[in-house]
């Protein structure tokens, strides 16, 4: 049986938890109470995830507080988007070491985004045979699919995903092959990073055009070849389509050390869980202990 590893998208899962929960909060402020909705739901389904896959590499990965590289490149990356709320502030240490404690890693790294740890992780352990498997909301990370990585996109909520594997791929995106996603977020940019592609052109023009010519370069090299408006469109984004293009494209190369063992996954520490569940009251978590202490410790 070949080996698999597990690799989530920390920001997207919790954010996604701490939303999905966020009618919790008003109990948690009217007893001046540490705010814990989004560290038991993260928890819950990381150890669902664990309990109902064998996994020997697990990581999940998580955005720097530090500006990343790409803000250096386009200063209104992101720009759009809402400061983290504090009650979700106060839970990520907590989340941190909820992880730790059930043996999942965790890594996040200055100036590097987590899009790029998820990317460069995928390409280690594809290099070394091992089946992977992401979970995130984050379209980009659609380009690392192939015959040995999918991306299970979460849709609505939590419990809504969309498997896209390489036998899939074409037929949930428009035609398109993962290589091309970067060609297509140039054209037709991407809102949640601020990111504008070429005004006017929606995605499924978008894709056409790509299907017909391959990469964004190629459209430029054939822009004459267009119709008089998509031309003009094209000619007056040529820069932010390029741009888009290449904020959009994941580095592969961040990982500084190259052995795979220090993404092993580690034996739960039963205690330590046990003393989480007592102290936050997370009662509901005791039904998945019975089946996870089976399977997992």
């Amino acid at each position: 049986m070949s080996k698999k590893a597990l690799v989530i998208d920390g920001n997207s899962l919790i954010y996604r938890a701490f939303y999905a929960t966020s009618n919790q909060l008003a109990f948690y402020k009217q007893n001046n109470l540490q705010p814990v909705n989004a560290l038991k739901l993260v928890l819950l389904i990381t150890l669902k995830l664990l309990r109902e896959n064998h996994y020997d590499y697990v990581l999940m990965a998580l955005d720097h507080q530090k500006k990343t590289l790409r803000h250096d490149t386009f200063a209104e990356y992101k720009a759009g988007r809402k400061p983290m709320p504090e009650d979700l502030v106060t839970q990520l240490p907590l989340i941190k070491d909820s992880m730790e404690i059930i043996g999942v890693n965790t890594l996040s790294m200055p100036g590097i985004e987590a899009d790029d740890i998820i990317g460069s992780f995928a390409k280690l352990m594809n290099e070394q045979q091992v089946d992977v498997e992401i979970y995130s909301s984050d379209k980009d990370l659609l380009q690392l699919v192939n015959e040995h990585t999918v991306v299970n996109l979460f849709k609505t909520g939590i419990s809504d995903i969309n498997k896209i594997t390489i036998e899939n791929f074409s037929s949930n995106f428009f035609g398109l092959h993962p290589s091309q996603i970067i060609d297509f977020k140039g054209i037709s940019g991407d809102s949640s990073d601020n990111l504008c592609g070429v005004k006017g052109i929606g995605p499924k023009t978008a894709a056409d055009l790509i299907i017909k010519y391959g990469t964004l370069e190629k459209i430029y090299e054939a822009i004459n070849e267009l119709s008089e408006s998509q031309r003009v469109k094209f000619l007056e984004s040529k820069e932010s389509a390029h741009m888009c293009k290449k904020l959009s494209t994941i580095d592969l190369e961040v990982l500084p050390n190259k052995d795979l063992n220090i993404f092993l996954k580690h034996s739960i520490n039963r205690q330590n869980l046990q003393d989480i569940i007592n102290k936050y009251h997370f009662t509901g978590l005791d039904k998945y202990l019975i089946d996870i202490q089976e399977s997992l410790f």
